[in-house]
């Protein structure tokens, strides 16, 4: 057996890994298919398979070749969301399915079962508390609970558009030991998953608590970038938009592009509002140092660090142009 990459197994907790395992024999195969997959049955006598897995302690994106035949049996612990080629079928209860007709979701606490022959699977696997968290946060309801009515996309176009953000997904390998870029990949696929198969209550419901938020968050945005110049914080930012400071960062967390946090957008808006000052103040007549303070920042080393952050270039020479 050949592997590489860090060897913490997927199933621990930690903050990232990338996990590569390629086996010749038959006999080792079957022998790392039944350390990770529990019990599984080898149905030839010459077989290899191949496994990348690559995440951390929320997520992972998993890529097995199975160039053996094989069935699987296991518990199911997490959620696993699957596309693949043509030879892999799997049973979950009662349903039943073929990977490269539909993608198909397992979920924690049900008994899975698959017969593979030569196929190519695509998996992301959610840690099921994570994913009901991000679910929370998205939809704005705190006592949701994640499960689905059914194991396939609620539609033609939502298995699409799910496939499509999968395979997006992993173009991101390379680049996934970056906690910034990992934050966002796990972002879209859990977005793309939770609309794309079907999340057990009322659709409805969720649609219209997520409208509420993208409107708090639009409310807040715009609110905060008309008062920048003033001593303002989240909490005068939640009570001007009508919502509590928890439901204005859930509507932070569930909406961001710029900032996850009405904090770090309100610091966006200063450093906006201090780079026209900037392009615009003669250097003769005002300083960094003056345009630094009309925002808000009183520490001038900080304000230099978060407009190189979001501008590539230093304040004075922006002043002096």
């Amino acid at each position: 057996m050949q592997s590489s990459g860090n060897e913490v197994p997927p199933a621990v907790s930690s903050d990232y890994y990338d996990t590569r395992v390629r086996t010749a024999e038959a006999a080792e195969t079957l022998e790392w298919l039944r350390a990770q997959y529990g019990r599984v049955d080898m149905q030839v006598e010459v077989g290899s398979f191949a496994e990348r897995a690559v995440g951390d302690d929320a997520f992972s994106l998993r890529h097995l070749s199975w160039r053996c035949r094989a069935e699987v049996e296991y518990g199911v612990d997490r959620f696993f969301f699957a596309t693949g080629t043509p030879g892999f079928s799997w049973r979950i209860g009662s349903a039943s399915g073929e990977y490269s007709v539909e993608p198909a979701v397992a979920q924690p606490g049900q008994e899975y079962s698959g017969i593979a022959d030569g196929a190519e699977i695509d998996i992301v696997a959610f840690d099921a508390a994570r994913l009901e968290d991000a679910a929370r946060t998205i939809y704005g309801d705190d006592s949701l609970e994640v499960r689905f009515d059914g194991t396939g996309p609620v539609s033609r176009r939502m298995r699409d558009y799910w496939v499509a953000t999968l395979r997006w997904a992993f173009t991101q390998l390379p680049l996934l030991a970056e906690p910034l870029v990992r934050a966002h990949v796990h972002r879209a696929l859990v977005s793309s998953t939770l609309e794309a198969f079907p999340l057990a209550g009322d659709p409805r419901e969720r649609r219209a608590s997520a409208m509420a938020q993208a409107a708090t968050y639009s409310a807040a945005m715009r609110w905060m970038d008309d008062h920048a110049s003033l001593p303002i914080t989240a909490d005068d930012a939640a009570r001007a938009t009508g919502t509590s400071v928890a439901g204005l960062r859930r509507a932070f967390a569930a909406n961001g592009q710029l900032s996850s946090t009405p904090e770090g957008y309100l610091e966006h808006a200063r450093v906006s509002a201090a780079h026209a000052d900037l392009v615009a103040s003669d250097p003769t007549r005002t300083t960094v140092g003056e345009i630094a303070l009309r925002w808000g920042f009183v520490d001038l080393p900080g304000f230099a660090a978060a407009y190189h952050a979001a501008y590539r270039a230093d304040p004075k020479t922006t002043l002096d142009r």
